[in-house]
């Protein structure tokens, strides 16, 4: 079998759309679901009111800590389904989720 090589759209395409799906971020509450190691999280941390990303990969979630963006910030390592979810309220402005299938 052979090797597999993963490229993270070197063109940019995936940031494109994304920019073009979301609403002005600025002072916004996002939440990032799927966050990883916060490859989105820090594009979008410095413009938005706040960013809650979260994750159920306790080791990316400590990849995003230990490269903490600027800007108000939560990361998380919780499962999408856990009962321990408990986003705060009120709802978000914006739900970001990519790649995270």
């Amino acid at each position: 079998m052979g090797v597999v090589t993963i490229r993270r759209d070197p063109v940019g395409l995936e940031v494109l759309a994304l920019d073009a799906a979301l609403p002005d971020l600025v002072g916004r509450r996002v939440l990032e679901v799927g966050s990883g190691d916060g490859r989105l999280t820090r594009r979008y941390a410095r413009r938005a009111g706040s960013v809650h990303a979260i994750d159920p990969d306790p080791s990316r979630i400590a990849a995003l800590e230990a490269d903490r963006p600027e800007g108000n910030v939560t990361a998380r390592a919780v499962g999408f389904l856990d009962d321990d979810l408990d986003l705060p309220e009120p709802a978000f402005d914006a739900i970001i989720f990519s790649w995270s299938l």
